[in-house]
């Protein structure tokens, strides 16, 4: 498939990220916003998901996050979730303004890590009208909201108003996969995590790194559990029911899916925490007309 795309760029706090722009012929087709869960860069799979979507119809800009592919930030591969939320809303700004843009159906999509992120960031933009969540990493363990939602105003206030300048209070050095690279601990110790990083973050272009650091902020707690109870927009759930990352718990998952009070779908497939990032792959297929038959109901 050959799609055709512009490259853009944006600021978002003080750094200048970068991505592929897929304009619609019209103007009042939803705008779709993606990036790439943790570490990875949106060369691995986001593209290939992007070129997809904008084949229906739809606006469609796929982006890296700061510190990552082929965005700006420093220090390099430093995994700021803050400075991600904050790069949604600023990727929004920008999109909309753009020449042939004039919609109000915006939607954010994430995969993995970034699957929770997109439910931070549509619970804090009141401009995101729908949400797509793959694989969402929404938590180890479920988490009951605080009573009178004083956590959540805890941290939309942070989103809306906390200095991202200031130094972090840590920063966690991590391999990803079981790869040879440092003697930093392995997140994700499994074959799949090994087998994606080996066929898409070491394939050619890929700007990738499988040591990162993780950024530790003084700041609210993120957590899924409290935000997807004031979720109020259309949202999307793929969930695969052998998932092998902790964090990505499918029984977390539905916890957090069941508290949402808007129209929701729920789609469980098979095939790991990375069997649909395959490009191609019949998985791969199944998952993006989940999407589109998703987009074309709820937008």
């Amino acid at each position: 498939m050959t799609a055709e795309y512009e490259l853009i760029e944006f600021e978002s706090e003080g750094a200048t990220l970068r991505g592929r722009f897929h304009k619609s012929a019209s103007p009042e087709a939803p705008l779709v916003i993606m990036a790439h869960g943790f570490s990875a860069t949106a060369h691995m799979s986001i593209n290939a998901f992007a070129e997809r979507l904008s084949a229906a119809g739809h606006h469609v800009f796929a982006y890296d996050h700061r510190n990552f592919g082929t965005s700006d930030g420093e220090p390099r591969f430093d995994v700021d979730l803050w400075c991600q939320i904050r790069g949604y809303s600023d990727a929004i700004t920008h999109t909309l303004n753009l020449d042939g843009v004039a919609t109000d159906r915006v939607v954010v999509w994430g995969e993995s890590m970034g699957g929770a992120t997109v439910q931070y960031v549509a619970a804090f933009d009141s401009r995101v009208a729908a949400i797509i969540a793959h694989t969402p990493g929404c938590g180890e363990k479920y988490a009951e909201p605080a009573a009178h939602s004083s956590d959540f105003a805890e941290m939309k206030n942070y989103w809306a108003e906390g200095d991202l300048t200031e130094e972090p209070a840590a920063k966690i050095a991590v391999r990803f996969a079981d790869l040879p690279t440092s003697e930093a601990p392995v997140l994700l110790n499994f074959d799949g995590a090994r087998d994606y990083a080996e066929t898409y973050g070491q394939r050619p272009g890929s700007l990738w790194s499988n040591d990162v650091n993780i950024v530790v902020r003084k700041a609210p707690e993120l957590s899924v559990p409290v935000v997807a109870a004031q979720l109020t927009v259309p949202t999307l759930f793929v969930v695969a029911s052998d998932d092998e990352v902790a964090p990505a718990s499918p029984a977390v998952a539905r916890e957090c899916f069941d508290s949402i009070a808007a129209a929701k779908v729920w789609e469980n497939i098979d095939g790991g925490h990375f069997g649909l990032l395959y490009e191609d792959s019949d998985l791969f297929r199944k998952v993006i007309e989940v999407d589109l038959a998703f987009l074309g109901e709820h937008l």
